[in-house]
């Protein structure tokens, strides 16, 4: 089955203060799974670069050097703060592998929540971001999933997610990642996998499958069970995502975790270079009880506006936080044919 592509261009026409024209084009682009609305708008990029793409080193480093003197995830203080879990979450209080923590989430919005953290990492710049340091943190992610899913059989859903400064959402600038595990799939998950099994009912295969094979513009690079691609509808900067073809998180394999981190690595390395200091990302997957379900798990990772005196929320505002209406500044096929360059 070939996956349609929809989008239409239009132009739209203003006028200045002194009634010069002026002409803009935007693309409408559908999401083919979920028919969700993006819309290209280039010439924002100009305007909003200052912005989302501009780092003020000087004033970032004296924030994070004043942050660190009563950092909660610093030592000596994190052994004294750590939240720990409780006997029916896991059988241990506290986790330390390879010098990473994983403890419990002291103030927790779904069934399980966990930190996973390291005091050794306060603040990283985006080009710092090495393979082997993400990869022990997700490999310390996977390992508390496993220890927390034999204590329940109604966690199912799980997310690994990350929040990296002030501006992606982190209460606290010293790196971590954060575990949710639900019963019920997040919301986000809950369409994927609805509108993917609408699509399995309908053409009888799967639309991640058919993805892989119809995406040629947007992939970037296919590493043994990982594709990397731009969606052809975005959701926010610079989003870029991967398929993993296994079926949940607990079927990783070490080396899709390495795969997994050296991607992460590269994209984080692509914005430092092109002016980016934070950012969002989830990994996500059926749930853990699947083993041929119509959802392939999956990352999606987005840049965020930078750090600033003077924080301007511009990708919160009511279109896409309200309206759930995406306006994303780059061409998806031009940051793929950027990114192919770099992994």
């Amino acid at each position: 089955m070939s996956i349609a592509f929809k989008s239409e261009h239009k132009t739209v026409e203003v006028r200045t203060a002194e009634g010069r024209p002026m002409s803009y084009e935007l693309e409408y682009r559908w999401d083919p799974l979920t028919s969700r609305l993006a819309v290209l708008c280039p010439h924002l990029k100009e305007k909003w670069t200052e912005l989302y793409s501009l780092r003020d080193e000087e004033w970032l480093q004296d924030m994070v050097e004043a942050s660190r003197a009563h950092c909660r995830f610093c030592r000596p203080t994190i052994d004294t703060v750590a939240a720990r879990f409780s006997p029916h979450q896991l059988d241990d209080e506290l986790l330390r592998l390879d010098g990473v923590y994983v403890f419990a989430n002291l103030f927790p919005r779904t069934d399980f929540e966990a930190v996973i953290t390291s005091p050794d990492n306060h603040y990283l710049k985006l080009n710092e971001f090495t393979a082997d340091l993400l990869s022990t943190f997700l490999t310390a992610a996977g390992e508390c999933i496993k220890r927390a899913v034999r204590k329940s059989d109604k966690l199912l859903y799980p997310v690994i997610g990350c929040n990296y400064l002030h501006s992606a959402g982190a209460s606290l600038i010293h790196f971590h990642m954060q575990l949710s595990i639900q019963e019920y799939p997040f919301e986000y998950l809950r369409r994927l996998i609805d509108s993917s099994t609408r699509y399995e009912l309908a053409e009888h295969t799967n639309f991640w499958v058919d993805l892989m094979h119809g995406n040629k513009s947007r992939e970037i690079k296919r590493t043994n069970n990982l594709y990397w691609y731009t969606p052809f509808a975005p959701t926010g900067f610079c989003e870029v995502d991967a398929l993993i073809t296994r079926p949940h998180l607990l079927s990783f394999t070490a080396e899709d975790i390495h795969d997994l981190a050296e991607g992460l690595s590269t994209i984080l390395r692509y914005y430092h270079d092109h002016g980016f200091a934070a950012f969002n990302f989830i990994l996500y997957s059926d749930r853990l009880d699947s083993e041929h379900g119509t959802l392939l798990s999956g990352l999606q990772i987005l840049a965020r506006p930078n750090p600033r005196p003077n924080y301007l929320s511009i990708d919160t505002w009511y279109m896409p936080f309200l309206l759930q209406q995406a306006i994303v500044l780059e061409r998806p096929e031009e940051l793929a044919r950027d990114l192919r360059t770099y992994f």
